[in-house]
């Protein structure tokens, strides 16, 4: 966190990592931009240290001047001068405020967006392996890192220039309470030094148990209604209670040292004014200094000692902004997707095709899929089937490029997939995952976010589509009603297809859902599977599925096996054989048999 305060000349420059690491440098870079507002409060600190002497000269001149010579005019001229200086030394401590506020939020600003950025666009199998507590208290560490800037650590740092100053003061106007003024300062900096304990070994522990409260305050926060439909209060009290008594603890102990540090801190700098006055007295009785050089000494020594108490009960401010810091260059230093190739390419057809694919979540790992070969489309609905667990949604993030291949290439009609970036490959490819979550708000606000430029007729269109507008028309404020955070006040099956809606909005040559049908009643699905088999005509349309209705309606059935292969087959030749029974008639066909026998 220092090297980030340090002036610029004296800080290496990160080297330009602008195409996988493009937000490594974001920190150093944000406190390059408030660096010259950094500057500028440490200029105005230089005459806010001077004037901020002034009181104590002015008690020296009336002990001195005035009151042995009943000097009145020479008085109202010295508290003339004192609140002319006084309004002067507020003006400047404002502006430094003022700079010091703006520099956190530039620094505030810019790291934050470089984060916000980092998470949405790194790849989603470094996106899944930090869970969203994680990702609150990054931007939690931001604040900290600001906090450095705007906290009373900077103040104290900026005001250390009066310590020189009232050093020199009163080596003119004092000096034989000098050198108990240097011991006291000596003292109190070896103390500053001795509790910035967490600055020296780098972390807080207190924020890093503090940290995994907040995580799993988070879960239960999540599964607050799996909590409550299992009735698993219990076990999940004493999870909770555990790492909240672990906390406290470690509170209670650093609090303690702390409450420790700044009542030492009051009690010694009350022992130093007697010393000081003591000594000062004592210096009077032999005529070395007057009566109004020892008032002026005691206000000169607080103003002297004062910077470096400041610092000894500010250290943690830095060491948490350090520890942040460090966890904030970690994450923005990680690898993020491709970005845009600015090359506008022609419409694809929708042909997706796997060539030698291999593909492990880690380097070293089993491999889900071994030298995959498949090709899908233009045009058609697919489905994947499969049991649970056996790979089924890992092959459909890699036909949409959310995954990348360890071995082989992913292709979109003749173009890997590789060479886009995601917000390039969402133009051609969209795709639903089996967790749907809505933003909070009315619901057309957030159909117009996903489709801009799209007029209502088009979102209604749609949302008919996706069988959406039925329940939408049946609420009391229609597309205008609220919902809470997640979709709350929305069934599962309605939030799908509202997601579906989103999806058929994108208008992208390949479709690809997972488990679409999983919340939907009968007559939905069935409505599904027709708007399916009717986008199927002009796009490709890829489902993972369980449904056997869903699967006897798609043109080629994939079967992944689990033991890094796949069989292929049309629904005719797959559906006896997998499901064990007869393929059910089309929709088509159903839906008339419906009309005919209500």
């Amino acid at each position: 966190m220092i090297k980030f305060l340090l002036p610029r000349q004296l800080v290496a420059r990160a080297p330009d990592e602008a195409g996988t690491h493009p937000y490594a440098a974001a920190l150093s870079q944000a406190f390059e931009r408030a660096y010259p507002l950094l500057k500028r409060a440490a200029l105005w600190s230089v005459p806010i240290s001077l004037f901020g002497l002034l009181p104590s000269i002015f008690v020296l001149q009336v002990y001195d001047r005035v009151i042995s010579r009943s000097a009145i005019s020479t008085l109202v001229a010295l508290v003339a001068g004192i609140f002319f200086f006084l309004g002067l030394e507020f003006f400047l401590r404002a502006r430094r405020s003022r700079d010091l506020r703006n520099a956190g939020a530039t620094i505030d600003h810019q790291v934050s967006q470089a984060l916000l950025g980092s998470m949405l666009n790194r790849p989603l199998r470094v996106l899944e392996e930090r869970p969203t507590s994680t990702w609150l208290m990054l931007f939690r560490d931001v604040g900290a890192v600001r906090g450095t800037v705007t906290g009373g650590l900077m103040s104290a740092i900026f005001d250390l220039p009066m310590a020189l100053f009232a050093l020199i003061v009163i080596g003119i106007v004092a000096w034989p309470v000098l050198p108990v003024v240097v011991v006291f300062l000596g003292v109190m900096s070896f103390l500053a030094w001795w509790w910035a304990d967490e600055v020296r070994a780098g972390r807080v522990e207190e924020t890093a148990r503090a940290r995994d409260l907040d995580r799993i305050a988070s879960e239960i926060c999540r599964a607050r209604e799996t909590i409550k439909t299992l009735s698993q209060d219990e076990p999940v009290t004493q999870l909770w209670r555990s790492s909240y008594e672990d906390w406290l603890a470690e509170s209670f102990r650093k609090n303690g040292e702390l409450e420790t540090a700044r009542d030492a801190t009051t009690v010694l700098l009350t022992v130093f004014s007697v010393l000081a006055v003591t000594s000062g007295a004592i210096a009077v009785t032999d005529q070395l200094m007057t009566v109004g050089s020892l008032m002026a000494v005691n206000m000169l020594a607080i103003k002297a000692l004062s910077p470096v108490a400041g610092l000894a009960t500010n250290w943690r401010l830095l060491a948490r902004a350090s520890e942040a810091a460090q966890r904030l260059e970690k994450v923005l230093a990680e690898p993020v997707d491709r970005p845009d190739g600015g090359m506008s390419l022609p419409r694809p057809k929708g042909r997706l095709s796997l060539k030698g694919v291999t593909f492990a979540f880690y380097e070293g790992g089993p491999a889900v899929f071994e030298d995959l070969d498949l090709d899908m489309g233009p045009g058609g609905l697919h489905v994947i089937v499969g049991r649970n667990g056996a790979g089924k949604t890992t092959l459909a993030k890699l036909l949409a490029g959310l995954y990348a291949p360890t071995l082989g290439t992913a292709r979109l009609d003749e173009y890997d997939l590789a060479q886009f970036s995601r917000r390039e490959l969402a133009q051609w490819i969209s795709a639903l995952s089996q967790e749907v979550y809505w933003f909070s708000g009315p619901i057309i606000d957030t159909l117009r976010r996903t489709a801009r430029d799209h007029s209502d007729e088009q979102i209604v269109a749609a949302c008919r589509l996706s069988g959406a507008h039925e329940f939408i028309s049946r609420l009391p404020d229609g597309y205008q009603t609220n919902v809470g955070e997640g979709g709350t006040g929305l069934s599962v099956g309605e939030r799908r297809k509202l997601a579906l809606a989103q999806l058929f909005l994108h208008q992208p040559a390949v479709l690809i859902l997972d488990e679409p049908s999983n919340d939907l009643d009968f007559a939905s699905e069935t409505a599904l599977i027709a708007a399916l088999l009717a986008v199927a005509r002009h796009r490709t349309v890829i489902v993972v599925t369980h449904s056997l209705r869903m699967a006897s309606a798609a043109q080629q059935i994939y079967h992944v096996r689990g033991d890094g292969h796949i069989e292929q087959g049309t629904a005719a030749a797959m559906v006896p054989r997998l499901f064990g029974v007869q393929r059910p008639a089309p929709v088509a066909q159903e839906n008339k048999r419906v009309e005919a026998n209500p």
